[in-house]
């Protein structure tokens, strides 16, 4: 299995951020108007996806799907230096039934750190190639390296976690204190009908209707992958085979590694309805005594088919969630999730008291758009809240937990938290800005304790020693953290078509516990191309 993510990977950068709609935030705003002013239901929990999947759905936006959320440029006439700088992919061949782009990817910014009077700095190059045949195959193919001085706070977070970042993978010290990283991304998309889909790629998924998702985000580093779709009448069914890394635990002198099948039921139940039902199982590719390979038993595409292994007691990691979406009215909708690692109900009401086992993340939101009736202003609200020790496993293997590359794959605060998000946007023509306010309580580390506390994925739970008390957790137990992250972001759009701008970002941060009182104030200005989310909020 191994083997074949890696042929298929060079396939695709052989071959040639395609039709690929982006998971950038402004995109998302923008998809989410889209799909509200849709002519039919689209199913949108699933958001990794390719423009094709919803081309015959959104025919009443078809000029819209030109634009940079989605397609590639149509030729028109013009001054090729303006039309291309401002105007269209930087360099672009259009052919009878296909097109090929090829755009660069620039992140050049400047700005300083208030709390400690350091500078902070960022240059990302990288080339950006896109095409599509036929309506029927699309493919993509990024490069970007990155040199960048980071606020303290990102730093100190960085040196904690070997050298892996918000991301972007591992980072190199440079002689400066700064890092620098590179990151490949890449995928083919076939869409052999308008009910079958396949895709092969290395980056990332998400999955729900949030800023965060509790069940599989952006959050965490690229990594190899196979989606599998099939959709028909109101049904939309998503299988994800990743390839992840552990590079926290070594076997036979590497990284140990891991797989992850998810698979993803989207029902449209009524026009202002969407249900999804999620379920996932991590296994170790190889441990300290076998080296096991792709177990061959979960390709089995069925749904629900090896959540047994709540019941048998495997050494796997299952997970299972539920995703709801529900049209509250035009403008609007109402959202959630429901990840459920563990349950014990029936001991915890015997005793009183809630056990450790009750491992469970739940989610709430709104997202509306013309608030207070101003044409493209945006307004999310999102409460989520985790349950200690969930997404962490035991049967000593904490190694397959729900992370990759020592990041989580849902919230990046990982576990035992409660969290608050309000975010507002903006666009007017090329304008753009957006307002983000965070408040988060986190239970940590008590110093001394002998027995994790619930909020390190990598601790493992209570089947992992040292053992703590079976009955009497509660969300945020230890010593409560609590983070303050408000971030202003003003752009202007230079090239709409690939997301290139002017923007300016102001952030003020602030951590406070019993022995913790530190804030962070920076700001900075410069170019950026808007393709990716690399979140800075924890």
């Amino acid at each position: 299995m191994k083997k074949a993510f890696i042929i298929l990977l060079l396939l695709s950068y052989k071959i040639s951020h395609a039709q690929s709609i982006s998971l950038d935030q402004q995109v998302q705003k923008r998809f989410n108007e889209m799909t509200l002013d849709a002519d039919t239901s689209i199913f949108t929990g699933f958001r990794s996806t390719d423009w094709l999947e919803y081309k015959s759905f959104l025919s009443k936006q078809k000029k819209e799907l030109a634009d940079s959320a989605f397609g590639l440029a149509a030729k028109e006439p013009g001054g090729y230096f303006l039309k291309h700088l401002a105007t269209d992919n930087w360099i672009q061949a259009n052919g009878n039934n296909s097109v090929f782009a090829i755009d660069p990817y620039i992140d050049a910014a400047i700005g300083r750190e208030k709390e400690n009077n350091t500078p902070i700095s960022q240059i990302s190059a990288g080339i950006h190639i896109q095409g599509m045949v036929n309506d029927k195959l699309s493919y993509s193919a990024a490069y970007i390296y990155s040199s960048e001085q980071l606020p303290n706070y990102l730093n100190t977070y960085i040196q904690g976690n070997q050298g892996y970042a918000f991301g972007k993978g591992q980072g190199t010290l440079m002689s400066n204190g700064g890092y620098s990283f590179s990151q490949f991304t890449g995928n083919i998309t076939f869409l052999p009908s308008k009910h079958f889909l396949i895709t092969v790629g290395n980056g990332k998924n998400f999955i729900g209707d949030g800023y965060r998702s509790l069940l599989l985000s952006d959050n965490a580093s690229n990594y190899p992958y196979i989606r599998l779709q099939a959709r028909y009448w109101k049904i939309t069914y998503n299988v994800l085979y990743t390839y992840l890394d552990n590079p926290r635990y070594q076997v036979g002198g590497s990284d140990q590694r891991k797989y992850s099948v998810m698979h993803y039921l989207g029902i449209d139940v009524s026009k202002k309805f969407q249900l999804g039902i999620f379920d996932n199982v991590i296994f170790y590719a190889r441990d300290t005594t076998i080296h096991r390979g792709f177990d061959v038993q979960y390709l089995n595409p069925v749904i629900f088919m090896r959540p047994v292994e709540f019941a048998l007691g495997s050494p796997d990691n299952a997970f299972l969630g539920l995703t709801g979406k529900y049209h509250i009215y035009k403008k609007g909708f109402l959202y959630g999730q429901i990840g459920i690692d563990d349950l014990n109900f029936t001991t915890s009401i015997q005793h009183h008291a809630q056990s450790y086992g009750n491992k469970y993340a739940l989610q709430l939101g709104i997202w509306n758009k013309d608030l207070f009736n101003i044409k493209k202003l945006s307004w999310r609200f999102e409460w989520e809240g985790v349950r200690p020790y969930t997404y962490t496993h035991g049967f000593d293997k904490p190694g397959i937990n729900y992370t990759t590359d020592n990041q989580a794959l849902a919230d990046p605060f990982g576990a035992n938290f409660h969290e608050f998000i309000s975010i507002f946007q903006y666009a007017n023509q090329r304008w753009y800005s957006s307002l983000e306010n965070l408040f988060t309580i986190r239970g940590e580390q008590p110093a001394g304790l002998p027995y994790p506390i619930g909020y390190d994925l990598w601790a493992g739970d209570l089947t992992t020693f040292p053992y703590a008390p079976v009955f009497g957790s509660t969300t945020t137990q230890g010593v409560k953290n609590k983070y303050f992250y408000n971030q202003l972001i003003i752009g202007y759009l230079i090239n709409a078509r690939n997301r290139l701008g002017i923007q300016a970002d102001i952030v003020y941060r602030k951590h406070t516990s019993p022995t913790v009182g530190e804030s962070d104030f920076y700001f900075s200005i410069g170019v950026k191309t808007g393709l990716y989310n690399f979140y800075k909020d924890f």
